[in-house]
């Protein structure tokens, strides 16, 4: 009888212990000039969304682009058409950083970088099969185009998962905001055309916490928009102000025009989408 009690209660520990974290399912590599890729899985969310990061390893000194590469270079195309129960991808881009490229200003990763993807199942009961083929571009002194293949198999509901790498580049990725003060992140107080400016740019009016700190902008606009890179000016009230010249715009657009903005900087990166009035180009 003792040794009967002495089996159940060892079941009793081992049913009450916590369930340990176990390192995430990852594809093998798909090696190619340069750099290479793989598909790495996190727990799946909350929502019923699983996590997935595509994870891109280069040789030192070379980097890849963001998916608004900026003066030069060419941003990644992904393509998941081989994929199997699929009813949605969300490419969540970590901020990027800007280098010289040339007699401009690229944007992108330097090294390594996981991109973040948020997939919805059609069926979230059953399984799915993540097949990727990425085309990318790789540069030291010139590009190298890259091509690989990666297939990841995502079991539903896996939450006992740990993947630290996704985890530290998923923190990376801007938080949505909308204009106005925030007391623990970055904010975009005011976005509009800078009317003074000898050349015709955007003025922002930025803010950050204590201990925080705007360190670099990117705007995005549909079309041909390209923006220089951004003078940042510290204002005695503590908030930022940052001017960034328009370099190129697309034909005859005014009116409300739709912008992305993004803001790298500490504690983390922040993002908003709005529409900005602007005025034709003058002939």
């Amino acid at each position: 009888m003792k040794r009967i009690l002495t089996l159940l209660a060892l079941v009793a520990v081992v049913l009450a212990a916590p369930v340990q974290a176990q390192e995430a399912a990852m594809s093998p590599w798909s090696k190619g000039d340069h750099a290479s890729l793989r598909l790495i899985a996190g727990a799946t969310a909350a929502s019923g969304k699983q996590r997935v990061g595509v994870e891109i390893v280069m040789a030192p000194g070379y980097k890849t682009y963001w998916r608004s590469p900026g003066d030069f270079g060419v941003p990644p195309v992904f393509d998941w058409s081989g994929s199997t129960n699929i009813g949605g991808l969300d490419v969540r881009w970590p901020a990027p950083e800007r280098f010289e490229d040339g007699n401009g200003h690229s944007l992108g990763y330097v090294g390594e970088v996981v991109i973040p993807v948020s997939v919805q199942p059609a069926d979230p009961a059953k399984p799915v099969m993540l097949v990727l083929k990425l085309d990318f571009a790789v540069c030291e002194k010139i590009c190298i185009p890259v091509k690989g293949e990666a297939r990841l198999w995502l079991e539903p509901g896996v939450t006992s998962v740990t993947s630290p790498r996704l985890e530290s580049f998923e923190a990376r990725v801007p938080a949505p905001v909308k204009l106005g003060a925030s007391k623990s992140k970055l904010a975009i107080l005011e976005a509009k055309l800078d009317e003074g400016a000898i050349e015709p740019g955007l003025r922002l009016l930025l803010q950050a916490p204590p201990e925080g700190k705007v360190e670099d902008v990117f705007i995005e606009g549909a079309g041909m928009w390209s923006f220089g890179k951004p003078t940042l000016s510290a204002q005695p009230d503590g908030t930022t102000v940052a001017l960034l010249r328009i370099v190129d715009r697309p034909k005859g657009s005014a009116g409300p025009v739709p912008f992305i903005i993004t803001v790298r900087g500490k504690p983390s990166a922040i993002e908003t989408r709005l529409d900005l009035d602007i005025p034709a180009a003058k002939p």
